[in-house]
């Protein structure tokens, strides 16, 4: 009996439609002088707009430079959809300022952990594919932990040590009270530092792996691995989890591009997080409104 995967598209549909209507905050347009009131009221500088309305900035950012942005308010202004715009300075500062957060980890949890490159060159695709890749082609390197089994990002950093900021997303879950039962990742996490968080890691070793040297549970897992060879150690610990965070990276880098267009390093850092905050809080969201359209086996 054949088997096929497949999906609620009614549901799946309406999930990716929810994700973007979601992030346009129509509560704080109807709200506006409440919540500017509120935030005004021990502010030394008065502002113009409420903090709430930062998101919506953040967002628009990912698809539009900040002159655009301003050219959008000022159409909502004069349509009175929002009482006042914003000038391109006052932009720039609340999206290059803004605290990014995302959504509550579950209490209990598996994670996996990967990195990916965001180009910092500015051409896009097209230039690659014509005039090929540049020797001067950059990258940030963006280092992704996210829940198993809901398919949500717990934290995204700009870095050049995996390890280290893999190993503090851990360490700052245990600290707010949740329990990590797994680490996914692939053999660049085959460190000491990881075994030394106290869960169960699921990570192939090194080539030139020690059973004599290290932390005992590393010495362990080598040892089982090579017992039971690749494919059996894989399937037994479940290892093809760890694909899901490169679904990942493809769905956001599709959603919002592979590159930044910003010059400033710190501008570049900032934007590449906005890419995974956005994609985490739409699907997180729309998952709340709608419910996740899982993928699911049926029998032909």
């Amino acid at each position: 009996m054949e088997k096929k995967n497949t999906r609620d598209w009614i549901k799946y549909d309406e999930n990716v439609v929810t994700r973007y209507k979601l992030m346009f905050p129509f509560y704080v347009f109807e709200h506006w002088w409440e919540l500017l009131q509120e935030e005004n009221r021990y502010a030394k500088t008065k502002y113009k707009a409420p903090k709430e309305f930062n998101d919506f900035l953040a967002f628009l950012h990912l698809f539009l430079p900040y002159r655009a942005i301003e050219g959008v308010l000022s159409a909502l202004a004069e349509m009175k959809i929002i009482p006042t715009s914003l000038d391109y300075s006052t932009i720039w500062e609340r999206v290059r300022n803004m605290d990014i957060t995302f959504p509550e980890a579950s209490d209990e949890l598996e994670v996996i952990a990967d990195g990916t490159g965001i180009s910092t060159t500015r051409g896009g695709q097209y230039v690659i594919a014509k005039w090929g890749k540049r020797r001067d082609s950059k990258f940030l390197k963006i280092e992704v932990v996210m829940e198993k089994d809901e398919f949500k990002i717990v934290s995204a950093e700009v870095t050049s040590n995996e390890v280290e900021s893999a190993s503090n997303t851990v360490k700052d879950l245990k600290e707010k009270g949740k329990e990590v039962k797994r680490f996914y990742g692939d053999k660049a996490y085959d460190t000491n530092e990881i075994y030394n968080l106290g869960v169960d890691v699921v990570v192939p070793p090194r080539k030139d792996a020690s059973t004599r040297r290290g932390h005992p549970a590393r010495r362990k897992a080598v040892r089982e691995f090579k017992k039971l060879g690749y494919e059996r150690w894989r399937d037994e610990k479940g290892y093809g989890n760890r694909w899901l965070v490169e679904s990942l990276f493809s769905a956001v880098k599709r959603t919002f591009g592979e590159s930044v267009r910003a010059t400033s390093f710190a501008g570049q850092v900032v934007e590449a997080k906005l890419k995974f905050w956005a994609y985490a809080w739409m699907m997180y969201m729309a998952n709340l409104v709608v419910g996740r359209a899982k993928g699911f086996e049926v029998k032909k």
